[in-house]
Formats: structure tokens, C-alpha cells, sequence
């Protein structure tokens, strides 16, 4: 069994930045290409769909080969180690994304069949496992912090982020209404009573107004959830924010 998801892993991704970049060497030349890349801002994200769709899924070795403990040190090892990557290659101002509330997605409240409840043990397919979902992202997201500020303070002219808003969005998710959305745990884009359809398709019926939905389909936050997490995380990181502006 194989879930059709499109995906590329970020040693993968790393692997295209490396013909990324020597493209622009040829095109501007090494030194234009080491100074463009050093002050590049760069955003790494990582960690939802490898538990997700593949740890707290049955068909997965590692659903079997790790338990919750062992499975986040091994994602955060692996983060470093790809964080190391990108910063030999010239990466020096790199944040990264911890993790949301896992366990609240509509998909994982429907597995423990409740639509109101966020998951906080796996559903029944999963009696080896006695991690709450949502405790794990916050595992993921302890380990991952610690990672980056020790990256920050060792590695030359590493400018390390951590970009942490999982209380801010476990808010929206509680007091929706607080926020300006009155559904925090059913999505948007629905195929009529049938759940879950995880992602739109063409045949999918839309919510009257997404606005006030905290999530599109089985996993995704809408527009508006996404736009009040980026500030607040933008926010927290000390980003000022240039509100857009028009001229006739």
C-alpha cells in the first residue's frame, strides 16, 4: 500500500539547491553567486507529514521500527545534519518551522471519531503506540529548538532561527471565535458527508464562506488561518511587517 502524495525529501531538495547554485555561478559568476547565497533568507519546514503520513500510519515500517521517543531523535539528528548541509554550502540566515498541533487536524479528530476533541491518544490501529499526537510535535518542537540555538551559537556567521507559534495556533484552534472563525474542526472543502477526501478535488463542495473555517481540507489551514500564524510568527521573530501599499 502506497499513498499517492508527491513529495521530495530535503536531502533532495538540498541536492537541487546544489544545481541551483551552480547555475547562478555560470550566470552571475562565483563570487556575485557566494554573496547572493550568503545573504539569501532561507526557510526550512519539516516534521508533519513524516509523522503524519508515514510514523502514525500502519503500512510504514517505521510505524513498527521506532516508537515516539526514538522516532523524534531521529528526525531531529537527521535536521541537523541537513541544516549542517545547507550551511556549508553558504546558507547563513536560515529559519525553521517547528510544528502545530498535529492532533487537531480534522483528519486526526476523525480518526478518533470526535468531531469536536483533537486526538490525544492514536486510534486504534496503533496499540503498540501510546503517544498523544500532539504531544509528540511538542517533543519534535523542544528537540528542533535546542538544535537550532546550538547551531547559532557554533556555526560561523549562522544567523539560526526557530519559528515557534504552536500555542498560537493551538488558540485559534480552542477560542476560534476569539480569532473571527466560528469552525475550528471541520474543514472547509468536503465530498458532501464523505470523510475524509484529505485534499480538494473537482468534486469536492465547498463552506459558504472559507474565511471562517480554521482549515481547507483534512490537513491544511485556510488563507486566513495561515496569514494570522505567519504574523504572529513573523512577530515573534522580531520581523517587521511592511503593510502593502497601492498608487494610482
Amino acid at each position: 500500500m502506497h499513498l499517492q502524495i508527491q513529495r521530495f525529501s530535503l536531502y533532495k531538495q538540498i541536492e537541487l539547491f546544489q544545481g541551483t547554485q551552480a547555475f547562478m555561478r555560470e550566470k552571475i559568476g562565483r563570487a556575485a553567486a557566494v554573496k547572493l547565497f550568503g545573504e539569501a533568507y532561507y526557510v526550512v519546514a519539516m516534521g508533519a507529514n513524516d509523522f503524519i503520513n508515514n510514523y502514525l500510519l500502519p503500512v510504514y515500517s517505521d510505524s513498527w521500527t521506532y516508537n515516539g521517543e526514538t522516532f523524534v531523535k531521529y528526525m531531529v539528528t537527521t535536521l541537523e545534519a541537513q541544516l549542517r548541509l545547507l550551511h556549508g554550502l553558504g546558507a547563513r540566515r536560515v529559519t525553521f518551522f517547528g510544528l502545530g498541533p498535529m492532533g487537531c487536524i480534522p483528519l486526526q479528530r476523525l480518526l478518533q471519531r470526535s468531531s469536536t476533541a483533537c486526538q490525544e491518544s492514536t486510534n486504534k490501529y496503533f496499540s503498540k503506540k501510546k503517544e498523544s499526537t500532539n504531544k509528540l510535535a511538542l517533543s519534535f518542537n523542544k528537540q528542533a529548538g535546542a538544535v537550532i540555538k546550538q547551531l547559532a551559537a557554533s556555526l560561523p556567521n549562522a544567523t539560526f532561527q526557530f519559528g515557534d507559534v504552536y500555542d498560537y495556533f493551538q488558540d485559534i484552534i480552542d477560542r476560534p471565535y476569539m480569532h473571527g472563525f466560528n469552525n475550528s474542526h471541520a474543514p472547509c472543502c468536503t465530498l458532501g458527508k464523505v470523510r475524509p477526501t484529505l485534499t480538494c478535488t473537482p468534486l469536492s463542495t465547498l463552506c459558504k464562506d472559507r474565511s471562517k473555517y480554521v482549515f481547507w481540507d483534512e490537513y491544511h489551514p485556510t488563507d486566513r488561518a495561515n496569514e494570522l500564524i505567519a504574523l504572529e510568527t513573523l512577530r515573534r521573530l522580531n520581523i517587521t511587517v511592511v503593510a502593502n501599499t497601492t498608487s494610482s
